[in-house]
């Protein structure tokens, strides 16, 4: 082998080339214990740099009360717990998130505290709980011995008796008081430190005392000062300086009283005191009871009674009674005896003579019955009450004291239940509301619509005749705005092209029928009278036609009471010309509102635009105003253009249902002459701008109180 071949097998032979596929050979993680300490850590150090970014300094202490100056706090060395889930104490401060904490705090000589905190989101803070001290002690020592125990008062209030340590002081400033029986009270005040620290107070009493002695007749008495026993005569006694009250006692006789005023170290030797025998007693009754009591010509009260009477000595007792005779008797006790005296009183009656009618009505005297008919009683003088009763009628009661010197005679005549209503029934009266309500007893015929040849009549005014014969009352005025807004405070009668229908006096408008209904049963309610509208739901539904409620006008009584006069029946409100007179008589659409109303009464002039209050103009021939102007008014019937179609002429409440409710009488916007006509008849069911309506009621007993 030659040089150059072996230097060939040197040559690095070359590798044949492999294209790349596109794929790497994939490197596995192993998840090892010190990567998991690694996180744990890094987590608690997030959570740590959370807590201190979140965190508030909070340094809490504890202080007290300055006794010295109690305006001014001092410092306390204290032990701190924080109840925190979460908290980094730091010196004396403590890093805690914000929140509300339960504290507690102990010092030494103070009440432990536990407390709630409000950490706030401050970022330092400071917080000092003030603590309160323990009660202190207070040791006294008195310089004299005493024969009782003493007592001490701190701040006036009884701590506890000497000797012996007096504990549960409140720290501070106290006034301390040791007062002992014969001796002067003493007083001082000391500063108490607490904290369950004793105190310790010198106190020297001075006597305040002098010496008594008493002596009595008979002797052995029983001897008290200011109520306390302290012996029996002859005897020598220690009493306290100051009023006392002395008071003797011996069996037999009276208890001897005497105010002392005694003066220390000043004794005293009381005069012999000779007690007085003791009164007898008499216990005092009488038939009958309640009777005056007089003894010895003085007035001693009224029996039963029980007196002291002297002993020994003849007694004149005398007992009298309005209605009884006179009645005496002499008394004599020995001492300290017990005696009853029983007196009974004959009565001083009068013959009374008492006629009632019916024949058969019962008698009573003071609600005891006596018999039936015309009586004769014998009656003390005292006052009586005669009651005669009988069922179906109307109890009479008549008062009197019968007089011994003149004939007693009592006449009483018993009247049916609506025979004493319709005899007290007033002609007039004013409700609760203002509405002041005439009677009218018995209207009797009544013309109802207009003769074909009545200019301006119309279709639905159909003639007819009714009655009238059941008593009734109607309010003088249309309901007012003020008094409707009573049942419905919200109503507003709003205006009329900017004309205000609101003013309170005037009549309320702009309500529907089964408002004005409804007002009218809230006001029988309002007076405890029947309901004459029947309700379901809120809506009338019907009538009590027997009902003495307040109600609606019915259309004849309307009728009777605008057109028909002394036999005859008016056309208009102010007669039967068509011309109206010259001075006002009503509100009516007139030249005052040319520029609200289409049609007005030329060349008439009444003052008003618009409503006026009720009662301006002349009341009509049956004493009501405002029954033809300022508002149309609904009344009770359902409306029907035929009129009467129900067929009943006495006492018509019109048709039995309909679609409307009739509406009569002229109004402040009507100025239509064939409008103004007192036959007239409008009709609707919604409140309108100048329909109105007046109350009325039947005058009859509710169905309750029928006979």
């Amino acid at each position: 082998m030659n040089k150059l071949e072996r230097l060939d097998d040197r040559l690095i032979k070359a590798k044949e080339f492999d294209a790349p596929t596109g794929q790497r050979v994939a490197q596995r993680f192993k998840l090892t214990p010190l990567h998991g300490l690694l996180m744990l850590f890094a987590i608690l150090v997030i959570c740590f740099i959370v807590f201190i970014t979140l965190a508030k300094s909070v340094q809490i202490g504890a202080v007290a009360v300055n006794l010295a100056t109690p305006n001014q706090r001092i410092k306390l060395p204290a032990s701190v717990s924080l109840k925190a889930s979460l908290k980094l104490p730091i010196g004396n401060r403590i890093l805690v998130l914000p929140g509300q904490y339960e504290v507690s705090v102990e010092s030494k000589g103070f009440q432990p505290l536990q407390q709630a905190i409000e950490i706030s989101d401050e970022r330092h803070q400071q917080i000092e709980l003030l603590l309160k001290r323990l009660p202190g002690k207070l040791e006294i020592n008195l310089t004299k011995a005493l024969e009782s125990q003493a007592s001490v008062y701190v701040d006036d209030q009884l701590f506890g008796t000497l000797p012996g340590l007096i504990e549960g002081i409140p720290a501070g400033k106290r006034k301390i008081t040791v007062d002992a029986p014969l001796y002067r009270s003493f007083n001082q005040t000391i500063l108490v430190q607490g904290k369950d620290q004793t105190e310790t107070l010198s106190v020297e009493l001075q006597e305040a005392w002098a010496q008594y002695q008493f002596s009595s007749s008979p002797s052995d008495a029983l001897v008290f000062i200011d109520d306390l026993e302290v012996g029996k005569t002859s005897l020598t006694s220690k009493l306290e300086e100051g009023a006392r009250q002395l008071r003797l006692e011996a069996p037999g006789f009276k208890p001897y009283l005497r105010n002392l005023s005694v003066i220390a170290k000043e004794d005293q030797v009381i005069p012999e005191i000779v007690l007085t025998p003791a009164d007898g007693v008499v216990e005092i009754t009488s038939n009958p009871s309640n009777a005056a009591v007089i003894l010895n010509g003085e007035y001693r009260g009224n029996s039963p009674i029980t007196l002291n009477v002297p002993p020994n000595k003849a007694q004149n007792l005398k007992v009298y009674k309005a209605g009884y005779h006179l009645s005496q008797q002499s008394i004599s006790l020995e001492p300290e005896q017990v005696k009853k005296a029983q007196l009974s009183l004959k009565p001083n009656l009068v013959s009374v003579k008492v006629n009632v009618s019916p024949s058969n009505a019962e008698v009573y005297v003071d609600g005891q019955k006596k018999g039936q008919g015309s009586l004769t009683l014998n009656l003390t003088t005292l006052p009586h009450t005669i009651s005669v009763r009988k069922q179906g009628y109307v109890t009479q009661n008549d008062d009197l004291v019968p007089n011994p010197s003149q004939p007693q005679v009592v006449n009483i005549k018993l009247l049916t239940k609506e025979a004493d209503y319709w005899a007290k029934i007033p002609d007039n009266y004013t409700n609760a509301f203002g509405h002041e309500m005439k009677l009218f007893k018995a209207p009797g015929k009544v013309q109802l619509g207009s003769s074909r040849k009545e200019a301006g009549r119309r279709a639905n005014e159909v003639q007819y005749n009714a009655t009238l014969n059941k008593p009734f009352y109607v309010s003088l005025h249309e309901t007012t705005n003020k008094q409707f807004r009573n049942f419905k405070s919200s109503h507003s009668s709003g205006n009329f092209k900017k004309k205000s229908l609101d003013l309170n006096s005037a009549p309320v408008v702009n309500v529907s029928w089964q408002e004005a209904a409804l007002y009218c049963n809230w006001l029988s309610e309002q007076e405890g009278l029947d309901k004459f509208y029947l309700t379901k739901k809120g809506f009338v539904s019907g009538q009590n036609a027997q009902a003495n409620g307040y109600r609606l006008l019915s259309e004849v009584e309307w009728a009777w009471l605008a057109r028909n006069r002394s036999g005859s029946v008016l056309t208009y409100p102010w007669g039967a010309s068509a011309t109206p007179p010259e001075k006002a008589i009503g509100n009516f659409a007139d030249q005052e509102a040319v520029d609200l109303i289409t049609f007005i009464l030329p060349n008439y002039r009444d003052g008003y635009r618009g409503t006026s209050p009720v009662g301006r103009f002349p009341a009509n021939h049956n004493g009501l105003f405002d029954i033809a102007g300022n508002a149309s008014e609904w009344v009770h019937d359902w409306y029907d253009a035929k009129g009467n179609s129900s067929g009943n002429t006495t006492n018509p409440l019109g048709p039995e249902i309909g679609e409307f409710h009739v509406v009569r009488g002229a109004s402040w916007a009507k100025g239509h002459l064939p409008q103004l006509r007192l036959a007239y008849r409008g009709f609707g069911a919604k409140g309108e701008h100048d329909i109105g309506f007046r109350v009325a009621r039947y005058a009859g007993l509710s169905n309750s109180k029928q006979p």
